[in-house]
């Protein structure tokens, strides 16, 4: 079983530990996560955006140090819906969403539907660790 530290607004932690960073995650992609990470043994640091009061700074914070973005396009706050494109076209970002926002797909080809490529080639993490 893996080593995971939560991080929510308004900390952060400086390590070179592995980080995610989940904005707005649905029960369902949080359970589903929790599912995969629990199968590693390598230590993460994970980020959870989903305040109350948006914070913008600290999200854009997160967004520009971790190693990967989890982005629940359905669940974002409005205020979040302005930098949406920012995070999605970010390289390190995989998004999903139920929508028909195809716009999305001419930012970022990192359309997902559920958590499978975290333990898959291309989002291995634990052997990009190795």
């Amino acid at each position: 079983m893996s080593d995971i530290t939560l991080i929510t607004p308004p900390d952060h932690i400086y390590s070179d530990t592995y980080s995610f960073l989940l904005v707005y995650p649905s029960k369902q992609i949080k359970d589903e996560f929790n599912d995969k990470l629990a199968k590693s043994q390598i230590s993460y640091n994970v980020y959870l955006y989903e305040p109350e009061e948006p914070d913008p700074e600290w999200l854009l914070a997160c967004a520009n140090k971790v190693d990967c973005i989890i982005l629940d396009i359905d669940n974002c706050d409005t205020e979040i819906s302005n930098i949406l494109g920012y995070l999605i076209a970010k390289p390190q970002t995989y998004w999903l969403t139920k929508g028909t926002h195809l716009y999305y797909n001419k930012l970022s080809n990192k359309q997902v539907y559920n958590l499978d490529f975290i333990l898959t080639n291309g989002g291995n993490f634990e052997k990009e660790l190795e």
